[in-house]
């Protein structure tokens, strides 16, 4: 079959690269000048790495025109490969005999395609484009794939909705999902977009330089053609440079497991798995406050299934966050829980709870979100900075007003807080006041999580557990500062503060009301507690200013972030981000 008989684009890329190996190069850092053929074999040899010895049993599925077939069953393993197309079986077969080419697509009924358990590896490259939905087509793999057998994937990804809705690539976190969901897991990974995408500048310059050679050689009918790949290489080369688009290796085996993303219904396994293994019976209204009911979008949540059982899962929920000159959403991470049972499964990355946040950061971090949070123990940081990407930025202090310097704070006369305009009020309900006051203090503590009317109502007066007191401090009628706190037993425990730095009594005015009309009420309160962070330094000094005392956390507990921005440093995340206990998932 000649050139100009091979259906397009293979006749386009036959012309203009000289070669049969019609699929991505792959640059080295230490190879940067290789030639786009050079650098073809390059990527074959990085994937050929990821293969069993022969003689195994291989189906490349979209085998393009052989030359990829033909490498392998000349290496001695027993080959099938299959495209849709005629014309590329009757090129491959006419020069690279050895496999065995079917002219069928992967879904279709064969009989090659339909022996169980019978391939050792399955190869889709750049091939899963061709395929709107991906899961049929993993589920169908893993029926015919050896129990010890593997797919290797390398393709093209999309990092952002835009390049997904514009172009039959699928998102990175699609395929993963995917993936998870048919029962596989990850043993190899790499991300290698920014050592391909010299094929982008490579191509676009051979359509530049053989436009009128494709033209003489398809005829003038083929003009429109040409400009129009022409324009797609340009497109691509611009979403590979803005970080939309990437190309991506995988390695994955079949497993038992699966993983996906909460369903409707799935609330029941979780609350269960929760009580058995922190023995606390947590509500489902408590469940739907968090996960159903936050304003700011969800469920977030990744589960883990042996069969119909549960066994591991992975949560956070959506939070807005102002960093400095920006509001921006970021997440807070909720329950993480694995059967203890089920800890032993797999090693490091992929362990059952590390599949699943893999999975949690393709689907919701990635390219969506600078950075999440939550507070760790010493044990979990060292796997999570191991094999979750949790970088921990500093220590949680606990501040405290013992018995002696609460009582010395109660001397003072609340007549002269009233002198000097203060009023205190305990508030049901957020409105405008809660937004303008944040509007106007947020740029006073640099990061910090957008305590406005919405956020205030949803994280703390529609709490379905506790009956928090949200104490509002006014002067000469307009809002300076708010304290957030819950009783517990003979303890006032502050959960959350957001004050007025210019108005220096406001915090003292605050707490010296809230103490006192605790006493009116018969409650004895010996000691009040709560957890800020060490900066801003002026809230600090007012912390000081009321008695308070700090102390490490008595369960040792440090501040952690996952970044997903580059440009984030835990050194900066330390110094700007303002945190109370309120920003936990332990109050």
């Amino acid at each position: 079959m000649s050139t100009p008989e091979l259906p397009q684009p293979f006749g386009f890329y036959h012309i203009l690269t000289g070669t049969d190996d019609l699929h991505f190069g792959y640059w080295p850092k230490e190879e940067p000048s290789l030639s786009l053929c050079r650098a073809q074999q390059a990527l074959t040899a990085l994937l050929f790495e990821l293969f069993p010895q022969p003689p195994a049993r291989i189906l490349d599925v979209g085998c393009g025109l052989g030359a990829t077939a033909g490498d392998l069953s000349a290496r001695g393993y027993e080959v099938s490969a299959i495209t849709p197309s005629h014309e590329l079986i009757a090129f491959a077969e006419q020069h690279y005999p050895g496999p065995r080419y079917l002219s069928c697509g992967f879904l279709e009924d064969h009989q090659l395609l339909d022996i169980p358990q019978f391939y050792d590896l399955i190869l889709f490259q750049e091939s899963l484009q061709y395929f709107p939905q991906l899961l049929p087509v993993f589920q169908k793999a893993k029926k015919i794939l050896a129990p010890q057998g593997r797919i290797v994937l390398c393709d093209e990804v999309s990092y952002s909705p835009r390049t997904s809705e514009k172009s039959a690539v699928h998102s990175a976190g699609e395929i993963e999902r995917c993936l998870g969901e048919a029962g596989f897991y990850i043993r190899r990974h790499k991300r290698i977009g920014p050592q391909v995408i010299k094929t982008c500048r490579e191509i676009l310059g051979l359509f530049e330089d053989k436009r009128e050679l494709l033209i003489r050689t398809f005829g003038d009918n083929a003009k429109d053609l040409v400009d129009h790949y022409t324009q797609g290489w340009k497109k691509q080369f611009d979403w590979y440079s803005r970080g939309c688009f990437g190309y991506e290796v995988w390695d994955v085996r079949p497993d038992r497991f699966t993983l996906r993303p909460y369903m409707p219904g799935d609330e029941e396994a979780i609350l269960k798995m929760f009580q058995q293994i922190f023995g606390i019976q947590r509500s489902m209204e408590h469940w739907q406050w968090k996960f159903l009911h936050d304003p700011f979008g969800g469920p977030l949540i990744i589960t883990v299934w042996n069969g119909e059982e549960l066994v591991s899962h992975y949560s956070a929920y959506p939070v807005p966050l102002w960093m400095g000159d920006q509001m921006t959403l970021i997440q807070q991470v909720g329950d993480t829980m694995t059967y203890p049972s089920y800890r032993g499964v797999g090693r490091g990355p992929t362990s059952l709870l590390a599949r699943a946040v893999r999975l949690f950061h393709r689907l919701y971090c990635e390219g969506q979100i600078p950075f999440f949070y939550g507070f760790n123990t010493g044990k979990i940081q060292k796997f999570g900075r191991m094999f979750l990407k949790y970088i921990p930025v500093t220590p949680v202090y606990e501040w405290i007003l013992d018995s002696v310097s609460l009582e010395m704070l109660l001397k003072h006369d609340i007549w002269r807080f009233r002198l000097l305009g203060f009023t205190t009020k305990a508030v049901k309900e957020t409105s405008s006041w809660a937004d303008d006051f944040f509007e106007k203090v947020r740029g006073d503590y640099r990061w910090l999580v957008a305590r406005n009317a919405s956020y205030l109502k949803w994280r703390y007066l529609n709490h379905p557990d506790y009956d928090y007191k949200l104490i509002l401090v006014r002067r000469w009628g307009h809002p300076v500062g708010w304290w957030l706190c819950r009783i517990e037993g003979n303890t006032l425990l502050i959960g959350d503060a957001l004050f007025d730095p210019k108005v220096t009594y406001a915090p003292q005015a605050g707490l010296v009301s809230l103490l006192r009309l605790i006493r009116k009420q018969g409650l004895e309160i010996t000691e009040v507690r709560g957890w800020f962070s060490r900066h801003p330094e002026w809230w600090m000094k007012r912390l000081y200013e009321l008695g308070f005392r700090d102390q490490r956390e008595h369960q040792n507990l440090d501040l952690c972030f996952t970044t997903f921005s580059g440009d984030l440093s835990p050194e900066e995340f330390s110094e700007m981000m303002y945190f109370t206990h309120g920003d936990s998932d332990l109050f």
